[in-house]
């Protein structure tokens, strides 16, 4: 909790300015097209204790690691959030990261080392000793081979995983490295600094590829599309700037702005059409990568701070700072509108005092489908009360 306080902090009093001219993509009012349905995996905790403080997902899907305030890390299964395993640690972790084959889970912590867990015994292989100060950040190697370790002592280490060795040390940054990403194309490692720094390593030499200075503010988050053509930002300074990564350095990209607090966890959903984003404000958006356009919302009760898709599905999983753990299913809004305003036509031409009980029960069959958040939806909300007045069976008024 201290390290998170002092991140906070140094990103507030960060002096980096702007220096180009940014294409921001505003928050503009609308109306959006897609529902995210929530589906709580892991309820808010009760206790200090299940805090959760790290959060990652295996690359298939099957299951997500979290780090609870307990010293624990559990794994569970991705589809009912029921616990498979639970690894026990003497020290809080900072960071965590599956290994691509999913047999590993690397964990940082304040103890300064990286720890190598086996997840289906629940056995600690090795421990990587060379950071000076907490592990904040992990990312393997496309292939598994190697992993890259960012820390509170400013610096990062490419590790050899079989030989538990160091291969590189990567000084470059002046402030916590708090993210990094390992390019899908194993070419390249992008990091992010309390400093508001964006950095570019060559992961075969560990040299600085390019330094990019775009945000404001520290950089919380940096993550790459599936297929490594674009990777996105997210700052303190309320902004995510996206990157062409195709070419080596990348090339900054618009910047979207839509949240009125710091970005502190975004992913690209697995085709690359969609991007969620949260942040310390408590709203997660859903944006359209083509049109830069938010297409869908929700808010959940704690500061969200992580973010994963599942592979191939439209679903992702959300922590955030209650310990809830939240599965959200990308849905279109049309398909669960056209039901009702479907009904709706035809009360409206056909409702007569002998049909009128039928139609009530027909409405009835329909609400019963959905669970209340859906049925509380804005565009949903309004078409369930216009049918309310319809039937005659109306007691409020409109959600304004």
């Amino acid at each position: 909790m201290i390290i998170d306080v002092l991140i906070t902090l140094l990103a507030k009093s960060s002096p980096a300015h702007l220096e180009t001219v940014l294409r921001v993509m505003p928050m503009k009012s609308q109306e959006f097209s897609i529902f995210l349905k929530p589906t709580i995996l892991k309820s808010q905790a009760e206790h200090g204790s299940e805090i959760t403080r790290r959060f990652a997902m295996n690359k298939v899907g099957r299951m997500f690691a979290a780090a609870m305030q307990d010293r624990s890390i559990r794994l569970f299964l991705a589809d009912d959030g029921k616990e498979m395993q639970r690894l026990q640690d003497e020290f809080l972790c900072t960071s965590l990261a599956f290994s691509p084959k999913g047999d590993l889970l690397a964990a940082g912590s304040v103890e300064r080392v990286v720890k190598l867990w086996d997840i289906r015994t629940g056995d600690c292989l090795a421990t990587l000793e060379g950071h000076t100060y907490p592990v904040l950040s992990l990312s393997f190697s496309p292939d598994g081979n190697k992993l890259v370790s960012g820390s509170g002592d400013t610096t990062l280490i490419i590790w050899d995983v079989e030989n538990r060795s160091q291969l590189h040390q990567m000084k470059g940054h002046g402030f916590y490295v708090v993210t990094s990403d390992w390019d899908p194309k194993d070419n390249r490692i992008v990091s992010g600094s309390v400093d508001a720094n964006i950095c570019e390593w060559d992961s075969n030499t560990g040299k600085m590829i390019m330094r990019h200075s775009e945000h404001r503010a520290a950089v919380h988050k940096v993550r790459f599309s599936r297929d490594g053509t674009q990777l996105v930002s997210g700052s303190s300074d309320t902004h995510m700037i996206l990157w062409n990564s195709v070419d080596t350095p990348m090339k900054m990209g618009p910047v979207l702005q839509g949240h009125s607090s710091e970005v502190r966890a975004l992913s690209f959903s697995g085709d690359g059409n969609h991007l969620a984003s949260g942040s310390s404000d408590k709203v997660l958006y859903l944006w359209d990568t083509e049109t830069l356009s938010i297409q869908g919302e929700a808010s959940t009760i704690g500061e969200i701070d992580g973010i994963e898709w599942y592979p191939k599905e439209s679903t992702f999983i959300t922590s955030d700072g209650t310990g809830a753990i939240i599965r959200w299913d990308v849905t279109d809004l049309e398909e669960t509108l056209t039901p009702f305003q479907n009904l709706l036509d035809e009360i409206q031409s056909d409702l007569t005092p002998e049909n009128r009980d039928a139609f009530i029960q027909k409405f009835k069959d329909f609400c019963s489908r959905y669970d209340e958040e859906t049925l509380q939806t804005k565009k949903v909300f309004y078409v369930i009360w216009q049918c309310k007045r319809a039937l005659g069976i109306l007691k409020g008024a409109p959600k304004k």
